[in-house]
């Protein structure tokens, strides 16, 4: 071969490969790129026979405190099972040295009401009734402490929701008017008297008099739900921000002798320890028998949030291009999405693509070039309802993975914000009838 003409051939395909990177992805007809480049005999070629290997797994423990949002309810979902969330959160006073008497006596002070506020952010699945409940924790929790998913604390056993108010049918979308306002969504649920009347006891008293002893007196609360009869597509997960100045327990009072209907607040904000916790039972459903034999995950996988489940991906077959003298212009892994099984259950918005390399996690090379969403846009991963698809662009991971940069593990896909993200995905696994995942690579020989 003459030494020139190979040399102008490897500078041309050098100069395709830095075109085709900065190319926009666009849909699966328009992926063969550089059709009319093979006339000048560049070598450009695309494969998509690749065998992949999918199985489910657990998802892997994450943090749970200080989160922006709170999760509470429970649904089951026919594919992935029973699924229940539950806070901890700590209350704060707004002032110190909290005294309801004033100048006047405790006896004049009469407690008419309390009520927990939380105001809500989204909600996935059904709007379903659920019975809600309140414990006072009587175990401390630490604001610069770290918990994962399912930590518990011990409570007092003494549900505090009026009986009366504990079943509702949640309504993020209804405004909630006061005599004087309208307020966001909130979940409103009126609690024992007797949790406020503990409080207004200790006016004057030290206990009360800054939040260091306050949280001595009173450790914090837990918000859960129980809906032990709840059926197969029934329920959903409601979400709640905390940190708004409308989440808040409130004591509705009366000064007898000044005629005074006042309030006091115990505040949640970013001083509060928050602790999110969520439970998944998937007995009875087809990823129970995943977890115990991966090779079930042939036709079906799953990703869940919630700190539910990942899929697995094995690439293995791609390195028979390992030293075969080519130059990767675009590699694009599609995962297809079994819509069928969604209902009131949607798929997850945003996924992530991780590898993982002695024991840690990694995000590819393709997300990490570009900082924030940039990144996230770069290497794909969004719900595309259109084509019932999500897509990533792993260009520059198949190039480390056959140049041997980085070895050959597997790759899992995960939800984002996967602590606050109750939706979950049902992927066709690598031997569905229906559709399968498929690695699509453009590339250059030279």
């Amino acid at each position: 071969m003459n030494f020139i003409f190979s040399t102008n051939i490897l500078r041309k395909a050098l100069l395709l490969s830095v075109v085709v990177l900065t190319l926009t992805y666009c849909k699966k007809e328009d992926n063969f790129i550089g059709s009319e480049l093979q006339k000048e005999d560049l070598g450009v070629n695309q494969l998509n026979d690749f065998d992949i290997i999918t199985y489910t797994t657990e998802a892997d423990s994450l943090r749970a405190d200080e989160l922006s949002t709170a999760t509470l309810g429970s649904m089951n979902d026919p594919e992935v099972g029973k699924t229940n969330s539950s806070f901890y959160t700590q209350l704060r006073l707004p002032v110190d040295n909290v005294d309801f008497a004033g100048t006047g006596l405790l006896t004049d002070i009469v407690l008419d009401s309390v009520v927990l506020a939380i105001e809500y952010v989204d909600n996935y699945g059904n709007l379903d009734a659920q019975t809600f409940e309140v414990y006072e924790i009587t175990e401390d929790i630490y604001r610069d402490s770290i918990y994962f998913n399912g930590r518990s604390f011990t409570n007092s056993a003494t549900n505090l929701v009026d009986p009366g108010n504990a079943t509702q049918i949640p309504d993020p979308s209804s405004t909630v008017f006061t005599a004087t306002d309208s307020l966001p969504a909130q979940l409103r649920l009126k609690l024992d008297n007797t949790f406020g009347q503990k409080i207004i006891n200790e006016s004057g008293n030290t206990s009360i008099s800054d939040n260091t002893n306050f949280l001595q007196f009173m450790k914090g609360i837990e918000v859960k739900v129980n809906n032990p009869g709840q059926a197969i597509n029934q329920g959903g997960i409601l979400l709640f921000n905390l940190l708004s100045l409308n989440s808040k327990v409130t004591l509705y009072y009366r000064d007898t002798v000044n005629k005074d209907t006042l309030t006091f607040d115990l505040l949640m904000n970013t001083n509060c320890a928050r602790v999110n916790k969520n439970v998944h039972d998937f007995a009875g459903t087809p990823v129970a028998g995943q977890l115990a034999d991966s090779t079930l995950g042939a036709n079906t996988v799953y990703v869940q949030g919630l700190q539910g489940l990942k899929t697995e991906i094995n690439l293995t077959d791609v390195l028979r291009l390992k030293d075969s003298n080519i130059i990767v212009n675009k590699a694009v892994l599609t995962m297809p999405v079994n819509t069928t099984t969604a209902g009131s259950f949607d798929p997850i918005d945003q996924l992530l693509i991780i590898r993982n390399e002695d024991g840690l996690k990694y995000l590819l090379q393709d997300q990490t070039m570009f900082a924030g969403q940039a990144g996230l846009d770069n290497v794909g991963g969004q719900w595309n309802s259109t084509e019932s698809q999500y897509e990533f662009v792993i260009t520059r991971y198949i190039n480390n993975l056959l140049n041997g940069n980085i070895p050959n593990n597997n790759l899992t896909l995960e939800t984002i914000s996967a602590m606050v993200t109750p939706n979950r995905s049902v992927f066709y696994g690598h031997n569905s009838t229906v559709e399968k995942p498929k690695l699509t690579i453009t590339y250059t020989k030279y």
